[in-house]
């Protein structure tokens, strides 16, 4: 069976797409742009968060305890007892990189896993032993060179009060120790870091028994020249004068006190610090208190009481203090009968010549 021909279908060419403007391909560009700049930044900031460091354990700020390795505290702990005032790295000799940090009294390795850094500590309220934690005001007992707070409610004859504390180069301190704090009777340098020294200045407290810590009236027995109430049994000595010093006094060691008996040089064995007082006869009857218009009573007695001064209201005095003289020569005119005269050589005091006359 015979099929008529099939026309042939003629293959087209497909249109081409209507071109792309200018402005569309700019859009698109910024678009896929964009896109990367977002993939990048995501994929830094999760490259960053897995592989940034962790802060260190322990901060400047933070507290600790110091038994060797230090442990951290919550700074209200009573085991606080430093704070970190920097984080170093570690140097040899260890400990000389925290000595620009003048608040710093320790130097500490930090645990591991960072061992090469050096914690620079200064002390919190919470230590009572480092002598970077006094302020004026505070107690505290001296024992074989070391400190120790303690509550200033309940003071012993050897506790002392704090004036202020200094900072000085090295023990033993040799350039004027607490010179600014007029009030200081006591001085310890205690070495701290790196060598340098710590300078306590302090006063005897109230019921202090040292002569350091006298002021002028006070009164002193004699053998153990030890502070006692003046009306004691034992005393024989008064204070006349005190005074504080950062070189040795020479030998005239009371130049403006003439009726000297005795004085007291108490010398720092840490710094340079001297405290001299001076002393006189207990008895304000001495005649070596005399002057000029005082009475005296017992005027040429030869077996009894030495004479004395006595209020000229005393029907029994029988004499009056003409002259005082001081120096190393001081002498009395002194013709025989006519007068009598207290007199001291030069010695820790420049010499004294008391002339009285009878009535």
């Amino acid at each position: 069976m015979m099929y008529p021909p099939q026309p042939i279908e003629t293959m087209q060419e497909p249109a081409a797409p209507p071109p792309i403007s200018s402005a569309r391909k700019r859009w698109v560009l910024w678009v896929v742009l964009a896109v990367v700049i977002v993939v990048g930044a995501a994929a830094g900031v999760a490259g960053y968060v897995l592989t940034r460091p962790e802060p260190p354990a322990m901060s400047v700020g933070d507290c600790v305890s110091d038994a060797g390795i230090p442990v951290e505290h919550d700074c209200a702990d009573e085991r606080a007892t430093y704070r970190i005032v920097a984080r170093e790295s570690a140097q040899w000799p260890f400990g000389l990189v925290c000595m620009k940090y003048a608040n710093a009294t320790r130097a500490v390795h930090e645990p591991p896993p960072e061992p090469d850094a050096a914690l620079c500590l200064s002390p919190t309220r919470a230590n009572n032993t480092d002598p970077g934690a006094l302020i004026a005001g505070d107690c505290i007992e001296l024992k074989k060179e070391a400190t120790k707070r303690i509550s200033c409610d309940a003071p012993t004859a050897t506790t002392l009060e704090v004036i202020a504390i200094e900072i000085h180069a090295r023990v033993p301190v040799t350039d004027q120790a607490c010179k600014a704090h007029t009030a200081t009777r006591d001085t310890t340098a205690l070495v701290s870091l790196g060598g340098r020294a710590i300078v306590v200045c302090a006063r005897p407290t109230a019921n202090s028994t040292s002569l350091s810590g006298s002021e002028v009236g006070d009164c002193a027995t004699q053998t153990t020249m030890t502070l006692v109430s003046c009306d004691q049994p034992g005393v024989r000595h008064r204070v006349l004068s005190v005074r504080t010093q950062h070189v040795e006094p020479p030998l005239l060691q009371c130049p403006d006190d003439g009726n000297v008996s005795a004085v007291v040089v108490t010398n720092s064995a840490t710094t340079d610090l001297r405290v001299v007082v001076c002393l006189g006869p207990s008895n304000l009857d001495h005649l070596g208190y005399g002057k000029p218009g005082d009475c005296v009573i017992g005027f040429g007695a030869e077996d009894g009481p030495p004479a004395t001064l006595v209020d000229c209201a005393d029907p029994a005095a029988d004499a009056t203090v003409s002259e005082v003289h001081r120096g190393a020569d001081a002498e009395c005119p002194r013709p025989p009968g006519a007068s009598g005269a207290f007199t001291m050589k030069r010695g820790t005091g420049p010499g004294l010549a008391v002339c009285y006359v009878p009535l």
